[in-house]
């Protein structure tokens, strides 16, 4: 190989990588964009504070039952400055009571006790995971909440909320979300881990 040959060769090469460099970037720069939409209607929303964190979840799932106080206690502390928004994310292939569980807690935000309702799901996950059939404990729940049971079943039955719940998890498939418990902070995705640093962060 000649010189000339081998300096176009090596033109060639250098263009390849910092193509495929420039492809990688902008690559990692689209994903890490943040998701405008990420929060929904953000119907199941607690607070009213200006920094933003959603989480997909799955009642059924042991490590969304294990942050959930955590977590409870992580925007206890930063109470007022924060915002909570739950979006359901039942991994049906893997927990078969989780998409009912969800449907259950859209009953019960039709009475105004969704959260409520979610502390008992998690609280009771070993009583109803395993069934073939939850549905009596979650009208039991109902009625340990006070809520009208007739209600309640109506509602847990029904294509609303069906709908509710089948809407977050379109959104979730759609942006190839693989797991629960997922979070994002102002749209942008993060570890439960790095949770509270990133609100200290944003709420100075």
């Amino acid at each position: 190989m000649n010189m000339k040959t081998m300096l176009t060769f090596m033109g060639i090469t250098i263009g390849i990588l910092v193509g495929v460099g420039v492809l990688l970037w902008q690559f990692g720069s689209a994903t890490a964009k943040p998701l405008a939409d990420v929060a929904g209607d953000m119907r199941l929303k607690k607070g009213e504070g200006s920094v933003v964190v959603v989480e997909f979840s799955d009642f059924q799932c042991p490590a969304c039952a294990a942050v959930h106080e955590p977590l409870k206690q992580v925007l206890a502390k930063y109470e007022g400055k924060v915002s909570y928004v739950h979006r359901h994310f039942p991994l049906t292939s893997i927990h078969k009571n989780a998409l009912s569980a969800s449907q259950a807690a859209e009953a019960a935000y039709s009475q105004g006790k969704f959260f409520e309702y979610g502390d008992v799901l998690f609280t009771k996950q070993a009583e109803w995971e395993g069934l073939a059939d939850p549905s009596e404990k979650y009208i039991a729940y109902a009625k340990e909440l006070g809520m009208d049971t007739n209600k309640f079943e109506a509602d847990f039955k029904s294509r609303e909320v069906a709908d509710r719940v089948s809407a977050d998890m379109i959104y979730a498939n759609r942006h190839a979300l693989s797991g629960t418990p997922t979070f994002f902070v102002n749209g942008v995705q993060l570890d439960f881990t790095n949770l509270e640093a990133k609100l200290a962060e944003l709420t100075k």
